[in-house]
């Protein structure tokens, strides 16, 4: 049993203990909440390093833990300690860059759970869909405050850029991206085009214009067209008919802008328990120093191409 430890609030220390005890190789010995003021010193330095590394072997880290420095998971990972991501967490690409390089001169695993491309809907999906050519994402969310623009990026695209380039299994050529100011000086809607190595093309809206519950991913390919519904939590494939008249179950109200000759199959979501997976699939990867579904070079890929489009954003809105 590995030796494991929450990085985390009390309550998220209750969910990990109840989901630790549901598989096999993980022993729960403790928690530290970093947000909590006690777990600072009179300089208002975190009392940690040796202390709480000794704690355990395995350390599992809450995503919405706001006060962790970037330097105690560094020293975590050089100290030979498994580190397991409850979600992508706001490094930018250097940060990343430097995480890796410990991490590959320790020979621990570091894996990223509980985002968008390891649950049952993109799974199920994944299983359907074969060389993309247009990925299309909209998605309504909260505009960005000022000043906070990469943390709403981060917040609000990470996971569905993530999700879009691994799709796409080709590196980004080209982006373009702009905000888009409707309603004041906030950014209403965001838009980024990125295009790939292998000519397909990508497409993201994402703000306060969509339509409120809007939060889609069409996928493109020929004679095929796969609609992820994450609000709904529903996979819907359309495809081209294999008869000119059979009957179209397309052409509603939902989806007008689609042509009469497609029929739709819903197609069912595999069932399973996303943790347990997860965290199975963690025990194996120290057990036999296997690469995680999902690690650090995922997401510096996603953190590079953030960066890239913030640039393109605030090299003419700099106030954003």
């Amino acid at each position: 049993m590995r030796k494991s430890v929450v990085i985390g609030s009390k309550r998220k220390a209750e969910i990990f203990e109840h989901l630790l005890s549901t598989v096999d190789g993980f022993e729960l010995v403790g928690f530290v909440d970093p947000d909590d003021n006690s777990n600072y010193n009179m300089l208002g330095e975190m009392m940690f390093a040796l202390e709480i590394a000794a704690l355990g072997d395995v350390f599992f880290i809450d995503r919405h833990v706001k006060s962790l420095p970037f330097e105690i998971i560094c020293h975590l990972v050089k100290l030979g300690k498994h580190i397991f991501f409850d979600g992508y967490r706001n490094f930018n690409a250097g940060e990343m860059e430097q995480l890796l390089k410990y991490k590959r001169e320790s020979g621990v695993v570091v894996q990223i759970g509980n985002i968008l491309h390891n649950k049952p809907l993109f799974t199920s999906a994944q299983q359907l869909v074969k060389k993309p050519r247009y990925i299309k994402l909209e998605k309504h969310c909260h505009p960005p405050l000022l000043g906070q623009f990469n943390e709403w990026i981060h917040q609000h695209l990470f996971q569905e850029i993530d999700l879009i380039q691994r799709t796409m299994q080709s590196r980004i050529r080209s982006i373009s991206a702009r905000p888009m100011f409707l309603f004041g000086t906030q950014t209403d809607l965001l838009n980024i085009h990125l295009e790939f190595d292998n000519d397909a093309i990508a497409q993201i809206s994402a703000g306060r214009a969509m339509e409120p519950g809007t939060y889609t991913l069409k996928i493109f390919q020929q004679d095929r067209l796969f609609l992820l519904n994450f609000t709904n939590n529903e996979l819907i494939e359309y495809r081209t008919a294999e008869q000119t008249e059979q009957l179209s179950l397309s052409a509603d109200f939902d989806h007008p802008e689609l042509p009469p000759e497609l029929i739709r199959i819903d197609r069912q979501i595999m069932p399973f328990d996303t943790w347990k997976m997860e965290l199975r699939n963690f025990n194996e990867n120290i057990a036999n120093n296997l690469s995680p579904l999902t690690h650090l070079e995922h997401a510096l890929e996603v953190a590079n191409t953030c960066e890239w489009a913030i640039e393109k954003i605030q090299r003419k809105y700099q106030d954003l």
